[in-house]
C-alpha cells in the first residue's frame, strides 16, 4: 500500500487527474487509516492506495498515447473491478460495461494535518480540525463568473486581495484581472503565469479571446499582450471540473490553486501545500450543496439583467376543476418540464409565485442574455402547447393551458434573501414590476416585451424575431411588424382588470410572435 503523495511522486500525475481516475473507477478510493499520534499531536489520517495503482496509471497513459478515448479506456480496463491484491496483468478485461462518471472528486486524504496559512498573518492552528463550510474555509477563496468577474469571496480573500481597494458596486467593474495583477507583483514570472493560466483555463471554454479584451481595456499594451499570451497558453485540464496549480516562493509558504467549475461560475481556493485538503475536497464534491451555499451568499451587485415573469392563465379555475392530487401533478409537471429550458438559456431561478415564476438572465461571455430571454420564452410557449394537448387527451376537457409571459430589462441590484433552508435570488427595482405587469397584460400564451429590451438586440438578432403590434384596421385587425405601442394605448380605462397597468401606461412594448429559424 502507498500514500497518495507516494503515488503522485512515482507517476508524475496531478492530483486533479488522480481524482478524475478515482471518479471513473480506474483507481479505487483510498483506504483511510488513522495513525496513532505522538503525545500532544493531533489525530492524523492517511489515505492508502494499492501498489498496483502505479501500473494502472501507466496502462492508462499508454492507452491514451495509442489514441484511445477515456470512454474506451474505461471499458477496457474496468470490465471487472480488481481486488486489493490483484496483480496488474490480471486487471485487463475485454468485456464492455456501463459505468457512471461521477461529476467530481471522491474522498482523498493526504498526509498530516498541519494547516498554517494567511497572507495577513491569520493562522489555522495545527491542533484545529478543519470544519469545512463556506464560512469556515480558512484559506482565501472566491467565485468568479465566466467573464472573470467577482461573484463571491470569503473574509480571507477580502483581506488578501481587496484590503486596500475595496469591492466595486457595478458588475462590469468587478473583473479580477487588475486585482490579481496587483497582488502577483511579488511572484516569480513563472508563478505569475501559472496564476493567470489557471484562471483562464477554467473559463476558456466560454470566454473568447475577443471578450477577454473587455477585461483588458484599461491596461497598458505590455500587460494586455502578456495576458493574451497567458490566455493562449492556458489549457482546459483533463478533469474539466477540477484543476490544481502549484504556486511557490510565497512569504507565507507554497500553496495549491484549486479551481472547481460550476454552471454559474468557478470557485478558486488557495490551499497551502502543507495543509490537509482532504475535507475541503470532500466537501467540494457535494456540488449541489456547494453552489447553493455560494449563491446564497453572493455579493450584492448592480448588474444588467433581463427578467421574465410567467403566469399560468386561469389557474384558479383549473384548480377548482381538478382533484387536488391532479392539480399538484399538473403544476409539478409544468415546472419540471420547463426547468431544463431555463437552464438551456442560462436563466437563473428567482422564485415561484403560486402558479407563476420569476427567472433572471444575466450577461454571459459567449451569448446575448437579452436574446436568451426571448428564445427561452418562445420555447416555453411551444412546450406549453404540448403539455396542454397531453392533458386535453388525459382529461377529455376543452381547457387550454397558457403561460402568459412578460419580459423586461434594466440595470438593477441583485442579491439574495436567505432562510435557514434555502435562498431566493432577488432583483430590486422597476424592471421586475414592469415585467409582472406585462405578464398580467398578456393573454392566451402571448409574450410581451419592452421596447428597451428589443432595441438593445443587434440588427441581425432583431431580424430573426417577428414582433409588432396588432392594430385595428378598416375591416379587420392588422399586425404591424417591427413596431411598438405605449401600454396606455392598448388598454381600456373602463376595464377593472387593467387598473394596475396604469402604473406603466407610458412604457412602449411589443408582442413577440416567434423567432425565425
Amino acid at each position: 500500500m502507498m500514500t497518495s503523495k507516494e503515488l503522485l511522486d512515482q507517476t508524475g500525475l496531478s492530483r486533479a487527474t488522480l481524482n478524475n481516475y478515482i471518479s471513473l473507477g480506474l483507481i479505487p478510493r483510498p483506504e483511510v487509516k488513522r495513525l496513532s499520534p505522538a503525545p500532544g499531536e493531533p489525530l492524523t489520517t492517511l489515505g492508502y492506495f494499492p501498489d498496483w495503482a502505479v501500473d494502472r496509471i501507466l496502462q492508462v497513459r499508454e492507452l491514451k498515447r495509442a489514441g484511445l478515448s477515456m470512454d474506451a479506456i474505461c471499458n477496457q480496463l474496468i470490465g471487472a473491478k480488481p481486488s486489493q491484491n490483484a496483480a496488474p496483468e490480471n486487471i485487463l478485461k475485454d468485456d464492455k460495461i456501463q459505468y457512471i462518471k461521477e461529476e467530481i472528486i471522491s474522498e482523498v486524504v493526504e498526509e498530516k494535518r498541519n494547516a498554517i496559512f494567511n497572507n495577513n498573518k491569520n493562522r489555522v492552528e495545527r491542533q484545529e480540525s478543519l470544519n469545512v463550510s463556506i464560512d469556515k474555509i480558512p484559506y482565501p477563496a472566491y467565485m468568479m463568473n465566466y467573464e472573470c468577474g467577482l461573484i463571491w469571496l470569503n473574509d480571507a480573500a477580502q483581506k488578501t486581495f481587496f484590503a486596500k481597494s475595496g469591492i466595486p458596486e457595478r458588475s462590469e467593474e468587478r473583473s479580477l484581472i487588475p486585482t490579481l495583477l496587483d497582488w502577483s507583483t511579488d511572484l516569480s514570472s513563472s508563478d505569475k503565469s501559472k496564476l493567470f493560466r489557471a484562471h483562464f483555463g477554467a473559463i476558456k471554454q466560454r470566454l473568447s479571446k475577443s471578450n477577454l479584451g473587455k477585461n483588458l481595456a484599461d491596461l497598458n499594451s505590455q500587460e494586455r499582450e502578456w495576458l493574451e499570451l497567458c490566455y493562449d497558453q492556458a489549457s482546459t485540464p483533463e478533469d474539466q471540473m477540477l484543476q490544481e496549480s502549484l504556486i511557490t516562493n510565497q512569504p507565507s509558504g507554497d500553496y495549491r490553486l484549486i479551481t472547481i467549475n460550476f454552471r454559474e461560475g468557478v470557485l478558486v481556493t488557495y490551499v497551502p501545500t502543507i495543509a490537509d485538503a482532504g475535507q475541503l475536497l470532500e466537501w467540494l464534491s457535494q456540488r449541489d450543496s456547494v453552489i447553493r451555499t455560494l449563491l446564497s451568499q453572493r455579493l450584492p451587485v448592480l448588474t444588467p439583467v433581463a427578467a421574465m415573469v410567467a403566469d399560468l392563465q386561469n389557474s384558479v379555475r383549473i384548480c377548482s376543476e381538478l382533484p387536488p392530487e391532479e392539480y399538484f401533478q399538473l403544476i409539478n409537471e409544468i415546472w419540471s418540464t420547463l426547468d431544463p429550458i431555463f437552464r438551456e438559456y442560462y436563466g437563473a431561478y428567482g422564485k415561484h409565485t403560486g402558479d407563476g415564476m420569476v427567472y433572471y438572465f444575466f450577461p454571459q461571455p459567449d451569448r446575448n442574455y437579452l436574446m436568451d430571454s426571448i428564445l427561452c420564452a418562445c420555447k416555453i410557449r411551444e412546450t406549453m402547447k404540448k403539455i396542454s394537448h397531453a392533458w386535453s387527451l388525459k382529461k377529455g376537457w376543452t381547457n387550454q393551458l397558457y403561460m402568459n409571459i412578460g419580459l423586461s430589462e434594466g440595470e438593477e441590484w441583485l442579491g439574495t434573501f436567505k432562510t435557514n433552508t434555502s435562498y431566493e435570488l432577488v432583483v430590486l427595482g422597476e424592471t421586475i414590476n414592469v415585467c409582472g405587469r406585462l405578464s398580467d397584460f398578456a393573454r392566451f400564451g402571448k409574450i410581451w416585451a419592452t421596447k428597451t429590451l428589443v432595441s438593445k438586440l443587434s440588427h441581425s438578432e432583431r431580424d430573426l424575431i417577428e414582433y409588432g403590434i396588432q392594430r385595428a384596421g378598416l375591416d379587420q385587425e392588422v399586425f404591424v411588424s417591427n413596431s411598438y405601442a405605449q401600454i396606455g394605448s392598448l388598454i381600456s380605462k373602463d376595464d377593472p382588470r387593467h387598473a394596475k397597468l396604469f402604473e406603466i401606461e407610458s412604457y412602449a412594448v411589443t408582442e413577440i410572435r416567434q423567432v425565425k429559424r
